[in-house]
């Protein structure tokens, strides 16, 4: 194929589904343990569910397809929560130069934002919002992903600084409240019955970033994994009162998608820092990033959910590599779909499931054990 119609044909792709470019629109990978597994093991007490779905932030046929079929989802057995790791105003985030725009300050802990402010109206938000209407009864939570502080190339403003443009757009987006966008911070913990969420913000896996440094989310981190569940919770006191932990950002610590490229040295050790931080706690970390669906083992063994088939689908993806050496693939697709995590005081589940309400892959952890995978039921 000739350079200029490939580009034409990935540019279909990415904006709602291409469908002559010769690509498997259910192209999908299982390890050899997940092509037969298991029944999954009970869940014992009562079960908090969360709606995992990143990169949802474009208005295209795909992301019409997927908030239906989550919604459908949500009709049948409810929700708790919906947490959205990032990229929810594709391209380029909040709009920075609406009026008001620029008084958007952070307060001192470089976390949260003045009180004092009030955001303008800024109709980006309803990229995120608009097709998301009917779950708008349950708290939706989000983190912020790169396309939501971009501030070069197209997202650039002229003779402004880059870093002072993503820093007000993080701004914007903190700043940002409705019955569908909760973020009090760029970086802030959730509490839901057996589950703790860690929601961070994974752009300075890539580097500081706006004045931000990693220091603040390996902080957060080790600050809130300690009212976490250890492995041998009944060897603390209190422990097994504790809640699962589970971190929650846009980039991925392994991937066997497009941006397996970002794991640089540099990302590695970053990214390791922040596991660190957690001190075994963190029993997932749920993700987006790559337009696709994955779980995947680090080389330490922590579980890895790529949730990001919102809008913008990539279906030449072939998940050939992982990113990480050691690191282990159990289940990766290029299938439309979102997630459901389902936590309980004896362990948890995770499903994907695709726009036709059928899942498509699921898997069961038991107690502090890792999610294997597990039959649907």
């Amino acid at each position: 194929m000739k350079r200029a119609a490939l580009a034409a044909a990935l540019l279909l792709a990415g904006a709602g589904g291409c469908r002559a470019c010769g690509e498997s629109p259910t192209f999908t990978v299982r390890a050899p343990r997940a092509q037969a597994p298991p029944p999954a093991p009970p869940l014992a007490g009562p079960a908090v569910r969360a709606l995992h779905l990143a990169d949802f932030g474009a208005e295209t046929r795909q992301q019409a397809a997927v908030a239906g079929a989550a919604i459908e989802a949500h009709r049948r057995a409810p929700f708790d929560l919906a947490l959205f790791p990032g990229d929810a105003i594709y391209e380029c985030g909040p709009t920075v130069d609406a009026p008001g725009a620029d008084a958007c300050r952070f307060a001192d802990d470089q976390n949260t934002v003045d009180p004092g402010f009030a955001p303008p109206q800024d109709d980006a938000f309803a990229r995120h919002e608009r097709p998301l209407a009917p779950l708008a009864g349950i708290p939706v939570y989000l983190a912020l992903g790169n396309h939501d502080v971009a501030a070069r190339g197209v997202c650039g403003l002229p003779r402004r600084d880059p870093e002072d443009v993503a820093r007000q757009r993080a701004c914007l987006g903190v700043a940002h409240a409705s019955p569908l966008w909760r973020m009090p911070g760029r970086h802030y913990a959730v509490d839901r019955g057996a589950a703790r969420f860690l929601v961070v913000d994974s752009n300075l896996l890539k580097g500081d970033y706006g004045g931000f440094t990693l220091g603040g989310e390996v902080a957060f981190v080790a600050a809130q994994a300690a009212g976490c569940r250890a492995d041998a919770c009944a060897a603390e006191p209190g422990g097994c009162a504790k809640p699962w932990c589970f971190l929650v950002g846009h980039h991925p610590p392994v991937t066997a998608g497009t941006h397996r490229s970002d794991a640089t040295p540099d990302y590695v050790a970053r990214t390791r820092r922040l596991l660190d931080a957690g001190r075994g706690r963190v029993r997932a970390w749920l993700a987006g990033h790559d337009h696709d669906l994955q779980h995947l083992r680090t080389p330490d063994g922590l579980d890895v959910f790529v949730s990001g088939n919102g809008a913008r689908g990539r279906p030449l993806e072939r998940f050939r590599q992982v990113s990480v050496p050691g690191a282990e693939l159990l289940f990766a697709s290029v299938r439309w779909g979102f997630a459901v995590l389902a936590v309980s005081p004896s362990g948890w589940r995770y499903r994907f499931e695709g726009v036709d309400g059928a899942p498509i892959y699921c898997c069961a952890a038991a107690g502090a054990g890792r999610c294997e995978p597990a039959a649907c039921n």
